[in-house]
């Protein structure tokens, strides 16, 4: 059966600026899966005119597509902001996402593609693979740890010179989702990236999810942290997000 859902972001409080992330999670697409079709999009923004001049709008677009054992997932998202007409971003971000399943256990391959304009970011490009697999699950929790690595090809502009970084990395991440009664649940995913030449060099990104169900409504709060232990430009290492919203089932 087909399933379609929206998701409708109504409240967005952001520490530092956040305009968009370096690692994409798939891993709440990935949970409502449960049949052969599913499709979400979810839009936000802001407007104020007056003494300030402030625009801000986000748009995501995910599709997958889950056929016997494989398992499909785009993901498309854009960030544009501008203040006083000064644009400050004008981001765009993408990733295929393949999924094999092998009872609770997976192989999987990806390609992304992104840039970032807040971080200096013109271009970021991967590709990867790895296995993921799971450690428990009973009923509808679960908890699942992943490996894999792959190659990065990033190209960023400081002061008008332009850095390119190409790297092979190895990275380590885990998924769950635990009901705390019929109506709640808490989804939970982490990710651990770190440079194959340098150990110094990693990213850490953290994303807790409660969720509230209402037959075919969530209401969720959800928390993101991102961590780059080394800048290949002159940014801030950390950047937080934390958000309210729902999510709508058609």
């Amino acid at each position: 059966m087909k399933k379609i859902y929206l998701n409708f972001l109504f409240y967005l409080l952001t520490i530092n600026q956040l305009c968009s992330q370096t690692i994409l999670n798939t891993e709440k697409l990935m949970s409502k899966i449960d049949s052969t079709f599913v499709f979400g999009i979810g839009f936000d923004g802001n407007m104020e005119r007056g003494n300030i001049e402030l625009t801000e709008s986000n748009l995501s677009l995910q599709l997958g597509k889950k056929t016997n054992n494989s398992l499909l997932r785009f993901v498309l998202s854009h960030e544009y902001e501008s203040d006083s007409q000064e644009v400050l971003s004008n981001d765009f971000s993408g990733q295929i996402r393949y999924n094999y399943s092998i009872e609770n256990n997976s192989f999987f391959s990806f390609i992304q593609a992104q840039n970032i304009r807040s971080i200096k970011m013109l271009h970021r490009y991967l590709i990867g693979v790895g296995y993921r697999f799971n450690v428990f699950k009973k009923n509808l929790n679960y908890f699942d740890l992943s490996a894999g690595i792959f190659y990065e090809d990033e190209l960023y502009e400081d002061n008008q010179n332009q850095i390119k970084v190409y790297n092979y990395k190895y990275s380590f991440s885990s998924f769950s989702t635990f009901f705390l009664d019929k109506k709640f649940s808490l989804n939970t995913s982490f990710y651990y990236q770190f440079n194959s030449s340098s150990l110094k060099d990693y990213r850490i990104y953290v994303e807790p999810r409660l969720y509230f169900s209402l037959n075919k409504v969530d209401l969720f709060i959800t928390y993101r942290n991102r961590f780059h232990s080394k800048p290949y430009v002159d940014v801030k290492r950390n950047d937080a997000e934390t958000s309210v919203g729902l999510e709508i089932y058609l």
